[in-house]
């Protein structure tokens, strides 16, 4: 993995996005308030796993794969292998999360340097969101309806192809517009929307149209996480960065997009959560 990303839910369910942390191999969920408030943006920290070491589980997120309302995890290993821990039907501690199961792992012909979550068809389940190693192409994996062992997801689809050190950080409707855009970290440090083409692909799955884009900001590649969250619940999605210090930033969205000035769509950044050193995955 090339890039730390994430994607916040409720584990509740009561709607309002919370934020999944792993603080060296133990996971907690730091609930929603609902409102940016700086320090006070997230409550105390409940823990819900106690071992998910991350030189076995190299990353883990949070998605609904149920369309409960309620956050699930989502787990891979070094070995390239996925499994879903269910919500049990709340937060609850411990007891929040059921045990793990394998839902399939690296195809034989395509293996993948970054991953995302998203819901990807608007039908209130996560799908996942893959760079091809090697390659400029980006695939959806798309979520089978259910989480039903090496069923669980469908074949990959191909979503769009980006420049081949594009990182993709994770996707929602950024401008606005009622369309699934993808966040883009590009190599110059550059936070970017890209608007897929819709005129489909050719027959070597290369997209028929090159998209658009707009550069939101710079300096976006000294952070060492990003997340996709709503703060407050508003519908807009806003970003997490966690810096190198261990200092939690949020960027509100503007809920205003303008393609003439379309760094103005997030806010200066607010101090939300301080001391994360140890923290390696945030979602």
């Amino acid at each position: 993995m090339l890039t730390y990303t994430g994607h916040s839910g409720s584990f509740a369910g009561n709607g309002r996005q919370d934020l999944l942390v792993r603080h060296g191999s133990e996971l907690f969920v730091y609930p929603g308030t609902g409102a940016l408030d700086g320090l006070k943006t997230y409550g105390e920290r409940i823990l819900i796993h106690a071992d998910l070491q991350p030189d076995h589980y190299l990353w883990v997120g949070a998605g609904d794969f149920t369309g409960d309302g309620r956050s699930d995890v989502f787990a891979l290993t070094i070995e390239e292998q996925g499994y879903i821990f269910l919500n049990r039907g709340g937060l609850d501690g411990p007891n929040t999360l059921a045990d793990p199961v394998h839902i399939g792992g690296k195809l034989p012909d395509i293996a993948y340097d970054t991953i995302a979550l998203a819901d990807m068809n608007d039908d209130g389940k996560t799908d996942i969101i893959g760079r091809q190693a090697g390659t400029a192409r980006i695939d959806i994996i798309p979520f089978g309806g259910e989480v039903d062992g090496l069923q669980s997801f469908a074949p990959p689809i191909r979503l769009a192809t980006l420049g081949p050190t594009d990182i993709p950080l994770g996707a929602a409707d950024v401008t606005g517009g009622g369309r699934v855009e993808l966040l883009v970290l590009r190599d110059n440090g550059d936070l970017a929307v890209h608007r897929p083409a819709d005129r489909g692909f050719d027959a070597d799955g290369e997209p028929l149209g090159e998209g658009e884009w707009f550069t939101l900001g710079h300096g976006w590649d000294d952070l060492r996480i990003v997340d996709v969250t709503d703060i407050n619940g508003n519908g807009r999605p806003d970003l997490l960065g966690l810096r190198a210090d261990g200092t939690l930033v949020a960027h509100a969205h503007s809920g205003t997009f303008d393609p003439a000035d379309p760094s103005g769509l997030y806010g200066e950044p607010v101090v939300v959560a301080e001391g994360w050193d140890d923290v390696n995955a945030i979602s």
